[in-house]
């Protein structure tokens, strides 16, 4: 009979120490020792966060934004608003806002994460060195989006003045349009007096113009 090599007599040695666990466990009850809901009266419910419903949210708040910023300064014209570019234009535009949006939540969400971890003990000089730098990230995502939210305006704006369209759109109210009409003339006298003027004058300039609206 040839000799068992180490590995082998090890593999056995293995074999029936597990043979012997399991006669020894048949009939136990391994629920006594699972810990309850009264034993750990704090852990509370363990919650999976939903990341794809945060960003279809973020798409969701994204595209109603550009959708009314179009509408603002092109919706008195529907052959504009319905060309193929401006349609792209505007699903690209909020593509990218939205995912400016989801970076933002998740920036927050990483920081308030950090906070909790030193609400349970973790005072360590790291910690506080990457608390520090998450409300730096978040303050420029603010500065960011803000940033980007101005530009969609921008060149939303100058798109309507390169087709040579009225400064007001039919779908603000009146009231509103008159107002925006009006202060429209008083940056022009102003652009083109190139002059600081001061408010005695701007309001002779509102009542000069609202003169020769009557």
């Amino acid at each position: 009979m040839p000799k068992k090599s180490e590995k082998d007599i090890k593999m056995e040695s293995i074999k029936e120490e597990f043979e012997r666990i399991q006669e020894t466990s048949k009939g136990l009850d391994l629920s006594k020792y699972f810990a309850t809901e009264d034993d750990l009266p704090e852990l509370g419910e363990i919650q999976i966060y939903d990341y794809e419903l945060d960003l279809t949210k973020a798409n969701e708040e994204a595209s109603d934004m550009l959708e009314s910023l179009v509408d603002l300064y092109l919706g008195d014209s529907k052959i504009v608003m319905e060309h193929n570019y401006i349609k792209q234009k505007m699903r690209q535009d909020a593509y990218i806002y939205a995912e400016t949006m989801f970076l933002g939540k998740m920036t927050r969400k990483h920081y308030l994460t950090q906070l909790r971890n030193i609400d349970n003990g973790d005072n360590s000089a790291r910690m506080h060195e990457v608390v520090n730098q998450t409300v730096g990230q978040m303050r420029e995502n603010i500065k960011f989006i803000s940033t980007q939210r101005t530009e969609l305006e921008k060149f939303y704006k100058e798109i309507r003045k390169d087709l040579g369209l009225t400064n007001v759109t039919t779908s603000i109210e009146p009231d509103v349009k008159e107002e925006l009409i009006q202060e429209e003339e008083i940056n022009k006298v102003v652009e083109d007096d190139k002059q600081v003027v001061d408010a005695r004058s701007l309001n002779d300039m509102i009542d000069k113009i609202l003169k020769n609206k009557e």
